[in-house]
């Protein structure tokens, strides 16, 4: 059928023809008419990947060669499931699908956290002597790209692995009460060799999900098989979770996954570029690294180009086209930068002061504390050097050296004020990458 020949060709330039193969040609054609597909998916996984990834393009048009819209069906293959519609696969307790690239192969990691891919790499080949292994880390940082290669490596050795993020664990549970479903739900998860939850962080305030969650690591472990988890935050800072599920992400070990330098990111673009079959000369290169700072702004900037290449059918990319096509992604990605003000003015609106009483002189217990509290998240979270922080402070090195000290042994002695003040406004700067 003409048409979807032609559109799995074009998906190929989108999202890679690695990812199109190994989802969309096994799907078979059973009929089509003039303005209706039907395919037929081998299993849950395949059908399930194709109403996440697909179905919201098609629904953005899939015409024949007549400019009608053409409506794509969806079955399973199975006899015994052909009464079901794709909807009742979304409700299947199935592990979410991996993405082919995201493996070790193409994980770029620093130095900081090559510690984190070897302890990864050890569990596969060898077990580990920890459990959970949980990550921790910001935004961007890698975690959901380690935790799909530790998944793919799992499932080389023939292990009933099971990957998810927390969302997708959490419609589990919620569709399974509904549909009075739990001993399928159960079953899913309780009988596994590894189980991989990506963002536990999610569970906050679930407390259905929790305690399945709580039942389910028990179970696991018990049975001395492998859990991974991952957060943006470390274990002793999630919120509204359970302190029973704390203890116990506590029992193996924490591992934290920190932001990639330029360097890396210049290997993470030519990368991805390479998957998209997108051809960035240096001065193209030099100009995403200087506008994107994170490896998700850094793929969402090179879809577009890659998009935007397709529907204008180049060959080649040129600067000042892309300077035109980016420049909606630069300014969302300005806005959301973390910077030094952006820490400083949240920090201002916790405590109930201005920047000014921040950055000024003033030596009130009002406005002292605040003010180590900022330079230890200036430290923390950008990174930037002592004597950096002293001049945005109009302090010397020594100070700012003294007022990290401070406000780091605060919180590792639980300081209430201190560390409620933490959770409060990282919570806020999590919005910025």
């Amino acid at each position: 059928m003409k048409a979807w020949k032609l559109f799995l060709s074009d998906l190929e330039k989108k999202i890679g023809a690695t990812t199109v193969r190994k989802w969309l040609y096994s799907l078979k054609v059973i009929k089509f008419d003039a303005c209706n597909l039907y395919l037929e998916a081998e299993n849950h996984f395949e059908a399930r990947w194709f109403e996440e990834h697909i179905r919201p393009i098609l629904k953005r048009g899939f015409y024949n060669e007549n400019f009608h819209k053409i409506k794509v069906h969806l079955s399973l293959k199975n006899a015994d499931l052909k009464s079901k519609t794709i909807k009742d696969v979304k409700n299947q307790i199935v592990s979410d699908p991996l993405e082919t690239y995201l493996t070790f192969a193409f994980f770029i990691a620093s130095e900081n956290n090559l510690m984190s891919v070897k302890l990864l790499k050890e569990a596969v080949d060898k077990g580990s002597s920890f459990n959970p292994i949980f990550l921790y880390g910001p935004k961007g940082s890698g975690k959901t790209h380690l935790l799909q290669a530790t998944a793919h490596k799992f499932k080389e050795n023939n292990l009933n692995v099971f990957y998810v993020n927390a969302k997708s664990f959490t419609n589990h549970v919620v569709d399974a009460i509904r549909n009075g479903n739990m001993q399928e739900f159960r079953k899913a998860y309780r009988n596994l060799d590894v189980l991989i939850v990506d963002d536990i962080q999610i569970f906050s305030r679930k407390f259905a999900t929790q305690e399945e969650f709580f039942h389910t690591f028990n179970t696991l472990h018990s049975n001395n098989k492998t859990i991974i988890l991952s957060s943006n935050v470390p274990v002793t800072m999630l919120d509204d979770i359970e302190s029973r599920l704390i203890s116990r992400f506590e029992w193996g070990i924490s591992l934290f996954l920190e932001k990639l330098e330029k360097k890396e990111l210049k290997i993470v673009l030519n990368n991805q570029a390479s998957i998209l079959n997108l051809h960035i000369n240096p001065q193209i290169e030099k100009f995403i690294i200087d506008n994107f700072k994170s490896i998700i702004s850094i793929k969402k900037a090179l879809k577009t180009l890659a998009l935007n290449e397709h529907l204008e059918n180049q060959k080649s990319l040129e600067l000042h086209k892309i300077k035109n096509y980016l420049s909606p992604l630069i300014e969302e990605e300005n806005q959301k930068t973390l910077s030094q003000d952006i820490i400083i003015n949240e920090v201002s609106i916790y405590f109930g002061i201005t920047s000014k009483d921040i950055l000024g002189r003033s030596q009130t217990k009002e406005s002292t504390l605040p003010r180590q509290f900022s330079m230890y998240l200036c430290r923390e979270l950008l990174k930037m050097p002592y004597m950096k922080i002293g001049k945005v402070f109009t302090r010397d090195h020594s100070t700012v050296m003294t007022s990290v000290k401070t406000i780091k042994k605060d919180l590792e002695a639980k300081n209430t004020d201190i560390y409620s003040a933490f959770m409060e406004v990282t919570k806020k700067l999590n919005n910025f990458s």
